[in-house]
């Protein structure tokens, strides 16, 4: 029995010997596997992290680069002052590499502040220039909805090619419209349809002027709430959305108008919206200027 019982513990202790090593190798590398798997997970949520981070950087620049070139357009700056690194077509915040970002992102950030730097100047020479500058969405964005976007399309009157030279917005009937910006108002009622039959089609209008720079036509109106002469305030009331003219349901048109080679002729009225983005597009200030309505368009009415 004591024979037995010794040839039992030496095959114990040798099996012992053999496979302890091998459990606490497996053991260590269980708790390796686990602790790798927990600190690649980290540096995977912190990579997202670093990600989400960098994403929104890029579009705070790239937001305020377009707001920034908007104003520039609105207060007359030239192109050849302003600064070149904000043109989106030079891509320096599309960059896929990390090191090339970054210093994409340092140099777009360096024009920012030059950007801000000339719109400070161009405000301090003419201390009027911001408030006159149009700048809000006429109606609440929370109640509106783009209908018809600035450029060519098909008619749905006439089926044919057209240039659409304005900015559509869906809203309820009654809802109030704003002036986006100070101005005198320098032409309500209807368009003659004998010298603007463009104009004649949107019904009720209103015009304002803001200065040498810029002027707004507010059209579809059910009802006009400003008389020709009047001098309005950024935010005021001007009448409430209707659809007057050639309109099927309730709707504001709205252009912006620039002077142009010596003439006032409308562009893209989203250059003059600067508290709400509408479209994902990104214009440079060079492509902005170059942005109107083709010949022939009806004379502004009230421009003499």
């Amino acid at each position: 029995m004591l024979l037995l019982a010794a040839c039992a513990s030496a095959l114990l202790a040798v099996s012992l010997w053999w496979t302890a090593p091998a459990v606490l190798v497996r053991a260590t590398h269980r708790d390796l596997d686990h602790r790798a798997a927990r600190e690649l997970a980290a540096a995977r949520a912190a990579d997202r992290r670093a990600r989400r981070l960098a994403e929104d950087l890029v579009e705070r620049e790239r937001t305020w680069g377009e707001r920034l070139s908007k104003i520039a357009l609105l207060y007359g700056i030239s192109p050849s002052r302003w600064p070149r690194v904000l043109d989106p077509g030079r891509g320096l915040l599309a960059a896929q590499d990390p090191e090339r970002l970054t210093e994409g992102m340092d140099a777009y950030l360096a024009g920012l502040e030059r950007a801000r730097a000339l719109i400070a100047g161009a405000e301090t020479e003419n201390p009027d220039l911001a408030s006159r500058t149009p700048s809000i969405l006429p109606v609440p964005a929370a109640v509106s909805e783009p209908a018809a976007f600035f450029g060519p399309r098909t008619s749905p009157w006439t089926g044919q090619e057209e240039f659409f030279c304005g900015l559509d917005l869906a809203a309820p009937e009654g809802t109030p419209i704003l002036a986006p910006a100070d101005g005198r108002v320098i032409f309500t009622g209807r368009a003659r349809r004998e010298s603007a039959p463009r104009l004649w089609q949107f019904g009720s209008l209103v015009v304002l002027a803001h200065g040498p720079e810029a002027a707004t036509l507010f059209g579809h109106l059910s009802r006009i709430e400003v008389r020709r002469g009047d001098l309005v305030r950024r935010g005021q009331r001007l009448g409430t959305v209707g659809k007057s003219g050639w309109a099927v349901s309730p709707r504001l048109h709205y252009e912006l108008w620039t002077p142009q080679e010596g003439a006032w002729r409308p562009t893209d009225p989203l250059f003059a919206v600067l508290d709400q983005r509408l479209d994902d597009r990104q214009r440079s200030l060079e492509q902005m200027l170059a942005t109107s309505a083709p010949e022939p368009v009806d004379r502004l009415p009230g421009v003499r």
